[in-house]
């Protein structure tokens, strides 16, 4: 043995010289040479290694087993820090005694790494020419110089020639009128440029193609291989163009929003400061939710919104997430493919957020949807993007989400009957509607209003309100808000008979409870002081311009000046 170890050391220069790595062990597992290449490899410092055991050094060896069994074993693949390697291991003997084993192996991960590109390359280039068999368009591929690599079978039958007859030629002898070779060199590509090959017109793209950086040749696609083929797609497709207009055009009368900002009557000067917020913001792309108690005109602000915005064409689409059973709500906002669930349409249904696409849509009550729903709309707002039940492929939409609610969600966000995401995702613009009780002064101008509208359509010619009337109005809490109040005014209408105003008579039990308050500031002055607050308003709208306010209020301008002589505000 130690004549084996002696005749190594002497050798040591020449297994230092060696590419591959070498460990040689004695009967101990003990390391006794081991050259450059090995300690790289291991990691190890030569001090560290020589007279150590095998095993601390590199735990996974199995050169120790070598020693024992005094097999030889080639070609054995080992991962030594991450890297590929092929080893060797021989049993070393002297006058047929084992006195140790020998390693002899490298890092192949390069040639593995290279292998495998190899072979991604040969899948590549399958792939491709199956892609240049079955496709319809001509394609051709040239190298830098101009000459054929590829050419699919469509173009070969278009220029009536064989595979042997293509490839490894320059582009000019096959391809008649061809620019292909001169893209190849100048790397400026060449978009549908007509090109006439044996009588008949073809329209190609030219584009070269490049490798690590540098022009290595350029693809050429037929896109139309005729131009009565081109000019009859065409005609196709402005007929489906015409056909989508005029159903977008059918969707939008059939889901039209119905009311401007003119008609959101009042002289409240919270709620005109929320219309002149809604002309800046209607043009946005941004979300927006309404709050307000109900009956306060939450959709009408909505409507506003959308009629103001540029989407005012487009659908509007009403959805009352309330009114909706819950196991139905997710096929109407987003419909579903046919025969995805029994009892559904044989053609299947287009959802709501589709038939909203350019729109607007407008989900009332959103506090009452269901979480599992709730995730489903924040899709549709990070991503603009639904998907039918029964379909895997999602469809891109343009929609502007439009929430409304009389519940206080940020509360139900705590209660985590809310989700946190979707709250703020909805809540990028903020419409707070204030209730009828703090905007006293639109009860008298709505009921006017409702009264003229009901004259409109009977032909009647009740003339408003009685004083009395007009109190127990002002005195009314109004828990249902506008809704109520024109309810009230509604069943007041029908069943007056002969009478010029509204008595208190005509007004529900628990309006008419002659509760109203008698020693509260007069009547005639409270009137006077919000018609007085108007027409201030409006003159500071239009600048002090007369003739602009009178139009406005609906007055004449002479009608106008004795207002303002009575109120002082000349």
């Amino acid at each position: 043995m130690e004549n084996m170890f002696k005749f190594l050391d002497e050798n040591q220069y020449v297994i230092e010289e060696l590419t591959d790595a070498i460990v040689v062990i004695d009967t101990e597992g003990k390391i006794t040479h081991i050259n450059k290449r090995a300690l790289e490899l291991l990691e190890v410092s030569h001090e560290n290694a020589v007279g150590k055991a095998m095993l601390s050094v590199y735990p996974e060896s199995k050169l120790n087993q070598t020693v024992t069994t005094q097999k030889v074993e080639r070609n054995i693949r080992l991962s030594v820090h991450n890297r590929v390697c092929i080893a060797s291991r021989v049993p070393l003997f002297k006058e047929n005694r084992v006195i140790g084993a020998i390693s002899i192996f490298d890092d192949i991960t390069r040639i593995e790494q290279m292998s495998s590109r190899i072979e991604a390359d040969r899948s590549e280039m399958s792939i491709l020419k199956t892609i240049l068999e079955i496709a319809y368009d001509g394609i051709v591929v040239v190298d830098v110089n101009g000459y054929i690599t590829m050419i699919s079978d469509a173009y070969k039958k278009f220029i009536g020639i064989g595979d042997d007859q293509v490839i490894g030629k320059h582009v000019t002898e096959i391809i008649e009128n061809t620019r292909m070779h001169i893209v190849a060199q100048t790397g400026i590509p060449e978009v549908n440029d007509f090109q006439e090959i044996h009588g008949d017109y073809m329209m190609a793209t030219r584009i070269p193609y490049y490798v690590d950086g540098k022009i290595a040749g350029a693809i050429g696609k037929v896109i139309f291989r005729n131009v009565s083929e081109l000019q009859n797609i065409n005609k196709k497709f402005s007929r489906v163009e015409k056909d989508l207009k005029n159903l977008r055009s059918e969707i939008s009368s059939l889901h039209r929003a119905k009311y401007n900002l003119n008609q959101i009557i009042t002289g409240n000067e919270e709620i005109n400061k929320l219309k002149n917020y809604v002309n800046k913001l209607a043009h946005s792309k941004s979300s927006v939710l309404i709050q307000g108690e109900s009956g306060t005109g939450k959709e009408l602000f909505a409507h506003a919104i959308h009629l103001s915005s540029h989407r005012r064409e487009m659908p509007f689409i009403k959805v009352n997430c309330a009114a909706i059973p819950e196991h139905l709500l997710e096929s109407e906002l987003f419909g579903y493919e046919k025969g995805s669930f029994t009892g559904a349409d044989k053609n299947g249904r287009i959802g709501k957020f589709e038939l909203a696409d350019q729109g607007t849509i407008f989900l009332d009550e959103i506090g009452d949807m269901p979480l599992q729903m709730q995730a489903k709309i924040l899709r549709v707002l990070q991503e603009g993007e639904v998907e039918r039940i029964g379909s895997n492929t999602p469809r891109q939409v343009d929609v502007r989400i439009i929430a409304a609610t009389n519940r206080n969600l940020k509360t139900m966000v705590e209660e985590k009957s809310f989700r946190e995401d979707l709250y703020y995702r909805l809540n990028v613009i903020n419409l707070m509607i204030p209730p009828l009780r703090e905007r006293k002064e639109d009860i008298i101008l709505l009921s006017n209003h409702f009264i003229d509208l009901l004259n409109q359509e009977n032909h009647g010619k009740l003339k408003g309100l009685s004083e009395k009337t007009q109190m127990q109005l002002f005195s009314y809490d109004w828990k249902g808000n506008i809704r109520e109040l024109k309810n009230v005014i509604e069943r007041a209408y029908n069943i007056i008979e002969g009478e010029e105003f509204v008595q208190p008579w005509h007004l529900p039990a628990h309006i008419n409870s002659g509760k109203y308050v008698t020693n509260s500031e007069p009547l005639k002055e409270l009137v006077d002081a919000a018609e007085k607050k108007i027409i201030l308003e409006r003159l500071i709208a239009f600048k002090g311009n007369k003739s602009k306010t009178a139009a406005d209020l609906g007055i004449s301008r002479m009608a106008l000046h004795k207002k303002l002589e009575k109120y002082d505000m000349k």
